[in-house]
């Protein structure tokens, strides 16, 4: 709690010095840094200051932030918002003033990697705005998370209230425990909800399923590695019976890829009665990767658990080494 009334007071002092005498004043919001690995650039600059844990500084348009593997930092607007930016990414903003009516308008970008925007007070926003790289966020009235994968695909899970997404010509309106992806289109609208995470986007109408259905007596689940063998990692393990989605297998067909909790495992193939499915695509048999954090604080976990779950629900993320 300390840490985060410190950065609204901070944030807050620079709203107030640079309170509105026109009718779109620019303003400064702040960063403080909640684990280490983040660097800032300075708009029209090209070197990238290093800051250490615990530093807070202003935040101003055509800033960027870039977070490492490890890297955290917590973006405040004032009163009106915030946002948790996760290890991995590039973030800038491209939009910050204040109307004569005290209101903010936010313009953002999520140049690549992953974040958690927190809406605080809707009231205080004139209109918010966050890009991706294949679709743009607007009117965000809660808790959302986003991730960007460059050339890939951009995604979006909204834990609670609800936003506008478009692409092109087009919009569609997203609610709690739904998310979509975006790539040359917009996805489909998926429903989800905490420990699935960003990978369970990737699943649509036409994606092959079967149901879990381990072959050795006695055994009720189908174990999940985080690579294509008995060797490597269990990330958990699915009861029989279970819906399973199968977005891709070995070249051999030993083994499927599947979602599960904040990435992605594998399963063997003979442990899941697969549908009736013209193709399942083939992927490189190697290991998922899982982007997870360390040491979240109180206020970090609050945002966190509503996208990737508790440390009980989600260990491999919460244990990331």
């Amino acid at each position: 709690m300390r840490l985060r009334l410190g950065l609204l007071a901070f944030t807050l002092a620079f709203a107030i010095a640079q309170t509105s005498v026109s009718a779109q004043q620019p303003v400064a919001a702040a960063v403080e840094i909640t684990f280490d690995g983040v660097q800032l650039q300075r708009a029209n600059t090209r070197d990238w200051l290093s800051l250490p844990v615990g530093a807070q500084a202003p935040f101003g348009i055509g800033d960027t932030l870039r977070t490492n593997k490890t890297g955290r930092a917590l973006i405040s607007f004032a009163k009106a918002a915030e946002t948790l930016l996760l290890p991995g990414s590039d973030y800038r903003l491209i939009g910050f003033n204040q109307t004569d009516k005290q209101q903010l308008n936010i313009s953002l970008d999520l140049i690549s990697g992953r974040s958690i925007q927190h809406i605080l007070d809707a009231s205080a926003l004139a209109s918010y705005q966050l890009k991706l790289q294949h679709m743009t966020l607007q009117q965000p009235t809660m808790l959302f998370a986003t991730q960007v994968q460059p050339d890939s695909a951009s995604d979006v899970i909204v834990a609670q209230g609800s936003l506008s997404v478009s692409k092109d010509s087009k919009t569609v309106g997203l609610k709690a425990g739904s998310g979509l992806r975006a790539m040359d289109t917009l996805g489909e609208i998926i429903s989800i909800a905490a420990p699935q995470g960003f990978s369970f986007l990737s699943v649509t109408s036409a994606t092959c399923r079967g149901i879990a259905n381990a072959t050795l007596p006695g055994e009720e689940s189908v174990a999940v590695r985080i690579g294509p063998g008995e060797d490597y990692l269990n990330l958990g393990n699915i009861p029989n019976g279970t819906r399973v989605a199968i977005v891709g297998k070995m070249d051999s067909g030993s083994r499927y890829l599947t979602p599960f909790l904040s990435s992605y495992g594998w399963v063997i193939a003979n442990g899941i009665n697969v549908d009736s499915c013209d193709t399942i695509p083939i992927v490189p048999a190697e290991a998922q990767i899982i982007n997870g954090v360390i040491n979240p604080a109180a206020f970090e976990m609050d945002l966190l658990t509503p996208f990737f779950g508790t440390p009980a629900q989600n260990v491999q993320f919460y244990s990331y080494q």
